[in-house]
């Protein structure tokens, strides 16, 4: 009995682990999404916000530029992406 509900147990523990994972990219994407708009919206009703942002996000773009891992890289692309939509 017992050798049944080990992989039964393990079968669940890997689908919460995945479920898991799955909400936690879903947030991600929504996260960025709003993100994205709330940028462009800001961008599109004000010259001085849209100088601002191009700013604050030139200067999150070299702080980041120091970090040569893929997320840092990753980061700079998302943010060059929303500033570039603008």
């Amino acid at each position: 009995m017992m050798a049944n509900s080990s992989p039964n147990v393990a079968s669940r523990l890997y689908a919460l682990a995945v479920a898991r994972d799955t909400a936690n990219l879903v947030d991600g994407d929504a996260a960025l999404a709003l993100a994205r708009a709330s940028t462009r919206t800001l961008m599109a009703l004000s010259p001085q916000a849209a100088l601002l942002m191009r700013s604050f996000a030139q200067e999150e773009i070299d702080r980041l530029s120091m970090d040569c891992t893929e997320e840092s890289q990753g980061t700079i692309a998302l943010i060059q992406d929303a500033i570039n939509m603008a």
